[in-house]
This record gives C-alpha cells, structure tokens and sequence, in this order.
C-alpha cells in the first residue's frame, strides 16, 4: 500500500517538477535591477541598516528638509520588500549621517541640520530592534562625539563602534570609537592614535570579518571625488587601527555607497566633477585583507548620490538618493553571479518590464530656496565659480560649468557650504564656498 502512495505522489508530482524545470530553463542572468516597494518618503543623507531581515531607513533630507522620521520594510522571501512602514522618530531631525545595529540596538551618530546642514552634530541616539520590526523610543547617549562629524562613517570591531572621518568646519581624518557596554549604551567616546591617511568628507566605508576600508570622499582642495582607498586590519581586542593605502578606484567619487558581500567589495555611484553617477566598481578581497584593483562591473539603474544601500544575505538594496532631478523614494534590488556581478535571474520579456524603473520614476522636486545676481564668474575647465549678492550678503558658488553672465539672477539649491576652501585649479583659498547642484537662471541682462 504504501508502494502505491509513493507511486501516486510521484506521478502526480512530475508534472509540476517539468514545469518548474522548464520555466527555470528559460530564466538568464540579466545584468541589471528590479524595482520592489518605495520609501514612504523621499530621502537622500539617510542612514540604512538591515538587522534581522528588515531594513530600516532613518532621517536624511526630503530635498526641503532635515527629517525626523524613519521607516522599515520586512525582506521576503523572494528577495523584493514588503510595503513600508514608519517607526519611531529620532529625537532629533539629522541627515549625513551614518547607523549600525549591533545587539538588539541601532546607533545614530553625528551628522547635520539646518539652513545647508550648517548645524553640525555630535549628539549620538539609540533605540532597540523591536521583535515585530519597528523600532523602540530613541533615547539620547550620554557621551557625544569628540568632534561634531557631519557625513562621518560608522563600523563595528569587537566591542567598539566606530566614526571615521568627516566634516567639523574642516575635513577630518581622525577616528574616534566608543566602547559598547553590556546594556547597550555607549562609553565616552576617544580619538584613537592613528589617523586616516588623508582626509575623508562624503566617503564610504564597509568591512569584512578581518578588514574595515574607507573607500573615496571629496577631493577639497580640487573639488572632486577622491579615488584613493585605505585599509586596516580589525583586531577584537581593540588594538589601534593600522590605516594603509590601498588600489584607487578607477573614478574618483564623493557621495557614494560602498558594500562588502563575499569576496568582494563595491563602491557604488555618488559624485565626481558634479556630475552624479550611475557606475559600480568592485574589486575582490585577498585573504589578508588586502584589495585587488578595481573594474566595473553592472551599474545602477539611474545615478545616483547620498542613496542607501544595504546588503542581506545574497541580496542588494538600493534606496532612495538624489541626482540632478532631485530626491527620489524609489527601492530596487539585484542579486549576484559567481563572478561577483551585478543582476538576476530572470524571463527576458518580463525583465524589460520589470527593471531599471527606477530610471524613469518621479523625483520629488529640488527646492530651489535661494535667489541672487551674479557679481563675478570665473570658469575652469570643470566648474563655475559665481560671486553672488543675495539678501544674506555676499558668497561664492561652485556649480557645474555653465553659461553664467554678470548681473544675471538665478535660483540655486541649497548645497553643502564649505569653509577655507582652497582651489588648487585657481590658487584661490575662499573663507566659505558652496558647493550646489543645480543653479537655474532667472533672467539675463539684454
């Protein structure tokens, strides 16, 4: 008898088995992403985690404003997000800033606020990974940073958390840490003795099990992204970081992401020369921590800077951001081949409908808050620096090289203001300038 039930279930199963093994025949590799749920809101400079098969989102900018608010979407099982969901709001609204979850807890360290995130900050909050996914009341730490660190990086070694590098009216390449304690709060935060091997500003980190890298940033003294690359060997037990330079990236790059999944380590779209980009570049991981030298590999499906990017498993998320058209909410999500690339499996026909949608989705629209005339232009091969007269007095913009005019009034975004530039391309040292991403002209002089 139970002969015959094995033989029924096999006959019965056969059918369904040809059918899944014919439609996973007619699957290929697609070099590319698929869109899955969108952020409630636009966001740019958040912070993403992944704990426990959820992501979270928290605070960045709308593209008017600094936000409170943060957001967590469960993964499922095929790999796409379910609808989102809003969690308990920071204490207080920050953008540029990074976020760890270690233990039960996540970390909100640093950043800014404020008219062009001219506030910068050292205050620290956490709040516990609730078991249904959202996010407990955020409670103030008692330490603060050593140093206010607007777009500083977080990472975890051992028992210590990590911020490395940033904005404090100037460009950082310290390192400072805070013991984790049992019950989840932080230790006084130090400066640890050895420094990064330049200044990091809108840079990236990522680590594995053995290594931590800060990957690119902002080139202050010509304006553009950084291709260098540094490492240092992680040791449990706390001992300082030994920080070495590693391979450059092939473009250089601020406002990126960067990621570790496997032997491999991405650094993924942000800025250079102003112009935002869409490109990835990987390289592989040797066994003493050590990068190899990058190359590209498949790139996002729109470019993008300041965006979330989260890894879960043999999954990549890609969340939010801003480009020239402004702040997007969009999500979407790819996989990995064996060779380290980018993309999914997937039907072909399907695929076209499915993926790089984020390429055409609606941005929220930049604010353009800020109207002046033009007193003076000076252009480089790259840029264009305007001497403008606003009714907040005088001030210097960098916008992408354009056909600028004295006496012409524009509109312009708010930007990122940076104090004692020096530009190596003029010999120039400015006692503030800012740096702006759109710029539109009003009117010109007939």
């Amino acid at each position: 008898m139970k002969t015959l039930f094995k033989a029924i279930l096999l006959s019965m199963a056969m059918p369904f088995t040809a059918v899944a093994a014919q439609l996973l025949a007619q699957q290929s590799w697609i070099p590319g992403w698929q869109d899955t749920a969108p952020l409630t809101t636009p966001r740019a400079g958040a912070a993403a985690i992944e704990a426990n098969g959820v992501i979270y989102v928290i605070g960045g900018i709308d593209g008017r404003r600094f936000l409170f608010s943060a957001e967590y979407a469960r993964i499922q099982p095929d790999g796409s997000l379910a609808p989102w969901r809003n969690t308990a709001r920071l204490k207080e609204e920050r953008g540029f800033f990074s976020a760890v979850p270690h233990n039960g807890f996540v970390y909100a360290v640093g950043g800014g606020n404020g008219p062009n995130g001219s506030h910068l900050l050292r205050s620290v909050e956490r709040a516990r990974i609730l078991p249904e996914g959202g996010l407990g009341p955020w409670k103030k730490e008692k330490h603060a940073l050593v140093s206010p660190r607007r777009c500083a990086k977080l990472a975890i070694a051992g028992r210590y958390i990590y911020a490395l590098g940033g904005y404090s009216g100037a460009l950082l390449d310290t390192v400072e840490r805070a013991e984790i304690l049992p019950d989840g709060s932080l230790g006084k935060w130090t400066l640890e003795p050895q420094h990064l091997t330049l200044p990091r500003y809108v840079h990236a980190v990522t680590q594995t099990n053995g290594a931590m890298f800060a990957i690119g940033g902002h080139a202050l003294s010509q304006a553009t992204g950084q291709p260098e690359v540094e490492w240092a060997t992680l040791n449990a037990g706390g001992a300082p970081l030994q920080w070495r330079q590693a391979p450059p990236l092939a473009t250089g790059r601020y406002g990126l992401s960067a990621i570790t999944h496997g032997a491999h380590v991405y650094a993924i779209g942000g800025i250079n020369n102003l112009v935002y980009l869409d490109s990835i570049e990987k390289t592989s991981v040797a066994a003493d921590g050590a990068l190899q030298s990058w190359q590209a590999t498949t790139p996002l499906p729109a470019s993008r800077a300041d965006a979330g990017v989260v890894i879960y498993k043999d999954w990549v998320y890609l969340l939010g951001g801003t480009n020239a058209s402004g702040y997007y909410n969009t999500a979407s999500y790819a996989t990995f081949n064996d060779a380290g690339d980018i993309g999914f499996l997937g039907m072909a026909e399907a695929s076209k409908q499915r993926q790089n949608t984020a390429a055409s989705a609606p941005a929220a629209i930049i604010s353009l808050p800020n109207e002046s005339v033009i007193a003076e232009v000076i252009d480089t091969a790259m840029y264009s620096y305007l001497r403008v007269d606003s009714p907040n007095g005088e001030e210097w913009l960098a916008a992408a090289k354009g056909g600028y005019t004295v006496n012409a009034r524009i509109r312009y975004s708010d930007g990122v203001q940076i104090a004692n530039f020096y530009s190596k391309t003029l010999q120039r040292r400015f006692a503030a300038i800012r740096f702006v991403g759109r710029v539109e002209i009003m009117d010109s002089p007939h």
